[in-house]
């Protein structure tokens, strides 16, 4: 029975060692696993922080687009304004001196055919 007692006390320490030399011999396995999660965490971080200021620069593109949709407005408006008739005959008669024409001082203009 003794014999039989160093050869089960003899297996123990081999299978232990199996054990604990298997888990240190996988151990660049959990190490890449754990180096392609930490990848994928800080490249999760970066994009989201990239998408966050693409999305302020949105906004801000947006309201510059709408401040100049206003000033364009606004313009339009004072084009139609100036170019009125009744301003531009103001302008005509104080500015430059002209009148309208009379009757008397009319005259009409015809072409001749050469045929």
């Amino acid at each position: 029975m003794k014999r039989s007692l160093k050869k089960q006390t003899l297996k123990i320490p081999n299978a232990m060692t199996a054990v604990v030399s298997g888990l240190f011999k996988d151990q660049w396995v959990n190490f890449l696993l754990v180096s392609a999660i930490m990848i994928s965490a800080f490249t999760l971080i970066i994009k989201s922080h990239e998408q966050r200021q693409l999305y302020a620069d949105l906004e801000n593109l947006e309201q510059h687009r709408d401040q100049l949709d206003i000033e364009w407005r606004q313009l339009r408006l004072e084009q139609r304004v100036m170019a009125e008739h009744s301003r531009l005959e103001e302008i005509a008669k104080n500015k430059l001196g002209l009148k309208n024409l009379d009757l008397k001082s009319e005259r009409i203009v015809r072409r001749v055919n050469e045929d």
